[in-house]
């Protein structure tokens, strides 16, 4: 026996088809493939029509077939009372949120109006006529966590305490898991984690807490509090993460790990004080970041070629540059998994230790018992080690000791914080690192940076003026894509990130010039003589290809 609401969306389905094989909307060919990958099960309708039209165009269809408006919810607010008529629970099962209360109908966007259980239902426990309006549900369900999620936290918290009385409750947080603030915290750690946020900043100011989402390496304000929750709120963080919740002037650094759906997140904590009070960063580790193989880190071919051959090398160092936030934990995290086997004693020094990875034996930094790189890497070359990953190279001892295990007979993975590959050879030179020995080190130098991806379903062709290609000396192949923004990535235009690198192999010419000590400039121009792309380079390719922008570029070469 078939289900009901089974039927009735296979039938609105199939007619839907039928509708768009008529306006020859579509090909009869598409319409086919379109059955079939239905059939399948693989995924639902709307998502396979956009991958032969645009969102917009697939609800303009859709209003035009079922005779119900479309509408957007973008930049649109609805009042708190209208919010109240439906509860969060409801919203979130059927993908609907109410709009407007006109007379005994209350309009309602949603975004499959055929699904008449759910009419009936929200008609039934509102007691008002249900008109159904048409909406994209990614844009309905940014709209249930803007409306409820993070609003009603925040609403219940000042009328349950009142804003001049928050303070009273910070010594009840300890106990008090059902409170305000406990609700208020876990539903910004909620949306974070949806939105694939990489950090949470909560920062006071004169006149209220503010809270950023990082979101592909861009703040964005999400919510302004109060500005009495401050305390309450950072004195909440600093217990989840096992903090002195008394000690407010010097910072402070802890760890959360919070269930969700599926998984389990990690979150670093830091605290700083400031003149407004605590400002409070937490950074959401992705376990997937660690899984990531080289073949994802967005290397060209032939630079993911020679990174390759480098993992085979006996021994060597092998250095990974760029600033803080370019993915080279990301790198060489990779590289780990490349290498890694039961035949082999692998062995890390990191500051801090970000994520667990089988099979290798990661030690982390501890200032406050003196524990730093260099004696760190002292006690792993004690620990007869194949292969040795040294987070990153601060200082001349822990130059020296990587170089030195590099030599006798260890394969060395570590970073350099320098902007390109050949800054990273005269860093280590100014570190008093004989040439000599440099030349016999390093097997090769990777220099990254991160660009954000264009957002897949909104991007759309630019036209750009000489005098830019003349300034980048760079001719486009094709047409130039640029962001325009949806309810996909939030208005933003972006969707993710990916690496642009810059590859220095070591061959005889650039090891000639170590050993007469060369600068960075005399390094670069010589890299650029031998054809070596550099990363400005890889990113012109990448916007060719219409993955990034020209602003991504523009943005790079200015730290470049």
């Amino acid at each position: 026996m078939l289900n009901l609401a089974n039927h009735s969306k296979y039938i609105f389905e199939r007619e839907l088809l039928n509708y768009l094989a008529d306006k020859e909307v579509l090909s009869s060919e598409v319409i086919a493939e379109i059955r079939e990958e239905l059939l399948a099960g693989s995924s639902n309708l709307d998502v396979i029509l956009t991958k032969y039209l645009s969102a917009k165009e697939v609800m303009d269809q859709k209003s035009e077939f079922l005779g119900i408006k479309s509408i957007s919810l973008r930049g649109r607010n609805i009042e708190k009372a209208i919010i109240a008529l439906i509860p969060e629970e409801l919203a979130g099962k059927y993908s609907v949120i109410p709009l407007a209360l006109l007379g005994d109908r209350l309009q309602v966007a949603i975004s499959n109006p055929t699904d008449l259980s759910a009419l009936d239902n929200i008609s039934i426990y509102t007691g008002f006529q249900v008109e159904p309006l048409l909406a994209e549900i990614e844009e309905i369900k940014v709209a249930i966590r803007e409306n409820y999620t993070v609003q009603r936290t925040y609403d219940g918290q000042a009328s349950e305490f009142g804003l001049a009385g928050l303070w009273k409750i910070e010594e009840e947080l300890s106990t008090n898991h059902e409170g305000p603030a406990v609700k208020l915290v876990d539903s910004l750690f909620r949306q974070a984690v949806l939105e694939k946020a990489s950090d949470i900043h909560w920062e006071p100011t004169a006149k209220d807490l503010t809270v950023k989402f990082r979101l592909d390496g861009a703040l964005t304000i999400k919510a302004s509090l109060p500005r009495a929750s401050a305390r309450i709120v950072a004195s909440r963080l600093k217990i989840m993460a096992g903090m002195d919740v008394t000690e407010r002037r010097i910072p402070q650094d802890g760890r959360i790990m919070l269930d969700f759906p599926g998984k389990t997140i990690d979150i670093r904590v830091s605290t700083l004080a400031t003149v407004y009070g605590e400002k409070v960063v937490t950074r959401i580790l992705d376990a997937e970041t660690a899984q990531r193989s080289l073949s994802e880190l967005g290397m060209r071919e032939d630079v993911e070629k020679g990174v390759r051959k480098l993992l085979q090398q006996p021994h060597g160092l092998i250095l990974i540059s760029g600033p803080t936030g370019s993915g080279k934990t990301t790198t060489l995290y990779a590289l780990l998994r490349e290498v890694q086997s039961e035949a082999l004693n692998i062995v890390s020094i990191e500051d801090p230790v970000e994520y667990r990875l089988p099979g290798v034996n990661q030690a982390q930094v501890n200032q406050k018992i003196g524990l730093d790189f260099a004696g760190g890497l002292r006690a792993i070359l004690r620990q007869d080690p194949d292969i040795i990953m040294v987070g990153e190279i601060r200082d001349r001892d822990t130059a020296r000791i990587a170089t030195a295990a590099a030599l006798t007979g260890h394969l060395v993975f570590t970073t350099v914080h320098t902007n390109t590959a050949a800054e990273a050879l005269a860093r280590l030179l100014d570190m008093d690192i004989e040439p000599y020995l440099l030349a016999s080190a390093v097997c090769g130098v990777l220099s990254q940076r991160l660009v954000r991806k264009l957002c897949p379903y909104c991007k759309e062709v630019r036209n750009i003026g000489t005098e830019l290609t003349k300034t980048l000396e760079w001719e486009p192949s094709g047409e130039i894509y640029g962001p325009k923004g949806c309810t996909k990535c939030q208005g933003s235009g972006y969707s993710g990130r990916i690496g642009v690198h810059e590859y220095l192999p070591y061959n005889s010419k650039i090891k000639e010039l170590v050993i007469q000590k060369n600068g960075a400039k005399v390094l670069e121009q010589t890299s650029r003589s031998l054809g070596i792309l550099s990363l400005l380079d890889d990113a012109l390719l990448k916007v060719d290809a219409g993955i990034t922008s020209l602003e991504e570029v523009i943005r790079l070469a200015a730290g470049v």
